[in-house]
């Protein structure tokens, strides 16, 4: 083919890769300076050449442009035609393949400013005229609203100028990002490494969920692997490239976007990873104890987004005790929670330092309250709350769940009609009616675990040594009423995420795997476990009697607490699609980039821009930034508990865990421990499962590992063959789930979602609170 243009023409608006420097960074920009750099270096860069930055001034004087001109006005010039053919004589030495057309702004991948995702990139360009718009694009992209916000939250104001690098199209079997450090904990020792099929614009974009490695000391550890695209020897072959090029550099961590093709690594880009934190460190702001795994908490097994965090947690926690000091006089904790590194954990304020501290309590705030409600006052004293649950209950039945029933249902016929104010009102609402119901929830609900406690420590007394065991064996297979497939039923209380009705969730199939035939088993287990305990007391009536008393009350408020949770998260869906509206309305005005970036906001951040009804250009790289920042939170494994325990509070929890476990000795030689919540004892493989888009990888007769479980989890309990969670008491829902459908449980290991990896085969013992690690 001849040239389309002079030589001299060509040499004014095209480098080709292999003879650019950083001494042309000032014409083809620092993505491309680098990766010709790079490629001279001999890392496997795909063939391209640039369009300088000489080629876009050209392309606004020709169309009578300039840096102030408007997004609209670039997009609808054309190349004046030196350019083009430029462009095009270049492209006939690549030969007829595909293309990848990338921005390279010579402001862009900088430390203090990368501009990711921020320009235009456009993949798989055949023929001339896609390749001459595929420029115009990247061209048009420096002018947009999205980059004039991300320059000017980076302390830039004016457009830069643009070079645009055109390689070979690798045909990637697998593609993502590698970093040299890891971004979430800072660990310099770690590369952390994110993977798809196909192409990486999936990953990009946000259309898949990638798999998550990170490779330590030549360690490869798979965190999530919902795609499946690559292994371990390519997880290590990625760190070990990242790693070269991070040491080209002189040491600084990389951000490194990679493809693999036909049995080869390709490199697409490498950029200095910004604002990498200092290791992560779990430290409260605030002094006292907190622990993540009470109360909300056990409903959260993610970091919380913005929005959940400023309106309804704290919605719930206002209403919860501004309710519990009406009733039992007891001022709430300030502050109710703390959120570190993106993770919530409640106050444990609430329970007392030493037992002069439980009587001056008393004294202070419960005495005066019981004069004129008693039954109210009593719920403030554990132990004590029979006297005062069965008025909760009924109020429960009769008043509450009625109206929280009916404002969902009023709200639901008229959400598509209401104005954006009504919305926020509507939402409102709903928020303090949840409130509302988890102040039932803790008085009904949570009389479950007063009620089981005393039938355990009777079983550790007077049975145990008879029978063996643990009491947890009389309290499985309860017919309770639960929000299996509720739509309402959710994953997760931060209302980012959708709830059950919003996705699909594969049912178990086969007769050892059935929710009805499990049941079944499970209670017949519980029926002879029942009958053996008779039988133990028969000759001692007393005891006999004192059994069925205790027996009849943790068995009723058991199956009592999954009926009353099951309608907790009634109005999440109405919430949801109230917000989702709100969230659409700021797409529409430019303020959003998608309507689901409204979680990423704070309260105060979405009242502020529906008031001012103009376009917020500042918030949509923000959103983006956090949405970044909570996707990297969501993958760290926090404590427990942060700040110490005081001696009373830690003895209450100990002699609440022991009474759990079939024998308080416990040794762990290979695996972790956490608390039993349901007897057995059963092995197999592992399935670590975090987030609901996950759910169909659990199979039939594997171990669900997750770092917790709320009712719309229920169904994997038909097709798991024990259950292990990060977080969680024995009166969670994963207890009373597996409870349930009789298969072992143990909760509360603290880290198991990043201990254990899929298909290691573990030993789960429900009894004792132990996960071995058989192979």
């Amino acid at each position: 083919m001849t040239n389309l243009v002079s030589n001299e023409t060509l040499a004014s608006y095209v480098l080709r890769l292999s003879e650019c420097s950083r001494l042309d960074l000032p014409s083809i920009g620092t993505k491309a300076a680098h990766l010709a750099e790079l490629a001279q270096e001999g890392f496997p860069v795909p063939v391209g050449f640039v369009l300088t930055a000489d080629a876009f001034d050209r392309f606004l004087a020709a169309n009578a442009l300039n840096l102030g001109s408007a997004q609209e006005a670039v997009a609808a010039a054309s190349l004046p035609p030196d350019v083009a053919g430029a462009l095009l004589t270049a492209a006939q030495e690549l030969g007829d393949v595909p293309l990848a057309v990338r921005s390279s702004a010579l402001a862009e991948d900088l430390p203090e400013a990368s501009f990711a995702g921020q320009y235009e990139t456009v993949l798989d360009v055949r023929g001339e005229e896609a390749l001459l718009a595929a420029v115009g694009r990247c061209f048009a992209s420096a002018f947009s609203r999205r980059v004039s916000a991300y320059r000017t939250a980076h302390g830039q104001h004016a457009v830069g100028r643009m070079a645009v690098l055109v390689q070979r199209l690798v045909a990637a079997e697998a593609a993502g990002v590698a970093f040299t450090a890891n971004p979430v904990t800072g660990d310099r020792a770690e590369t952390v490494i994110s993977a798809v099929r196909g192409l990486g614009e999936r990953l990009v974009s946000g259309l898949a969920t990638p798999d998550e490695w990170i490779v330590r000391d030549q360690e490869a550890r798979c965190q999530a692997a919902p795609e499946g695209a690559i292994t371990a020897d390519l997880a290590r072959a990625l760190a070990d490239l990242a790693r070269r090029i991070e040491a080209h550099v002189g040491g600084t961590p990389q951000d490194v976007e990679w493809a693999w093709a036909e049995g080869e690594v390709f490199l697409l880009q490498a950029r200095p990873i910004t604002a990498l934190t200092d290791p992560v460190t779990w430290n409260a702001s605030q002094p006292g104890t907190w622990a993540r795994h009470v109360r909300l908490g056990e409903w959260l097994g993610d970091a919380v987004t913005p929005l959940f965090e400023s309106w309804l947690l704290t919605r719930i926690e206002e209403r919860m005790f501004a309710d519990q000091q009406r009733m039992a006089g007891v001022p709430p904790p300030q502050p109710m929670h703390v959120v570190v590194n993106g993770w919530y954990f409640c106050s444990l304020s609430f329970l007392p330092s030493s037992p002069a501290g439980m009587l001056w309590r008393l004294l202070r705030y419960v005495l005066p309250k019981a004069l004129v409600h008693p039954r109210r006052a009593a719920m403030a004293v554990p132990f004590t709350a029979k006297f005062g649950v069965e008025l909760f209950v009924r109020e429960w039945r009769i008043d509450l769940l009625p109206r929280h029933q009916a404002l969902v249902a009023q709200g639901t016929a008229q959400v598509e009609q209401l104005a954006p104010p009504d919305l926020v009102s509507l939402i409102e609402a709903l928020a303090l009616m949840a409130g509302e119901y988890f102040t039932s929830i803790t008085g009904v609900a949570g009389f479950a675990w007063k009620a089981e406690m005393p039938l355990a420590a009777f079983y550790r007394r007077h049975l145990a040594p008879r029978i063996g065991g643990s009491h947890q064996r009389l309290l499985c297979g309860l017919a309770g009423e639960s929000a299996v497939f509720a739509s309402h039923a959710v994953t997760c209380l931060d209302w980012f995420h959708p709830t059950l009705g919003e996705r699909h969730v594969p049912a178990a199939t086969g007769p050892d795997f059935s929710m009805e035939g499990r049941r079944r088993r499970a209670e017949a287990a519980r029926v002879n476990a029942e009958a053996e305990a008779r039988v133990a007391l028969a000759r001692e009536p007393k005891l006999l009697a004192r059994f069925e008393q205790l027996l009849a009350r943790a068995q009723r408020f058991a199956s009592i607490r999954e009926e009353q949770v099951a309608s907790f998260t009634l109005g999440w869906p109405l919430m949801r699609r109230a917000l989702l509206r709100l969230g659409k309305l700021l797409r529409e005005r430019d303020v959003l980039s998608a309507a689901d970036g409204i979680f990423f906001l704070t309260r105060a951040e979405l009242l502020e821009t529906l008031a001012a009804g103009a376009p917020n250009t500042i918030l949509a790289p923000v959103v983006a930034e956090r949405r970044a920042r909570w996707r990297r939170q969501c993958r760290l494994a926090p404590p427990l508990v942060l700040g110490a325990m005081t001696p009373m509070a830690r003895r209450v929890f100990e002699r609440t865990e022991n009474l759990f476990r079939s024998t308080a000795d416990m040794v762990v030689t290979n695996g972790l421990s956490g608390l039993p919540a349901s007897p057995g004892r059963a092995s197999g493989p592992i399935c670590v499962i975090r987030t609901s888009e996950e759910f169909d990888r659990l199979q039939p007769g594997e171990v669900l590992v997750a770092p917790a479980t709320t009712p719309a989890w229920t169904p994997l309990f038909a097709r798991a063959l024990a259950v292990v969670t990060d977080t969680g008491s024995p009166l969670a829902h994963a207890s009373l789930a597996a409870r349930e459908y009789g298969i072992p449980a143990v909760v509360g290991t603290g880290n198991a979602t990043e201990r254990l990896r899929d298909g290691q085969v573990v030993l789960v013992d429900g009894n004792t609170g132990v996960v071995e690690v058989l192979s």
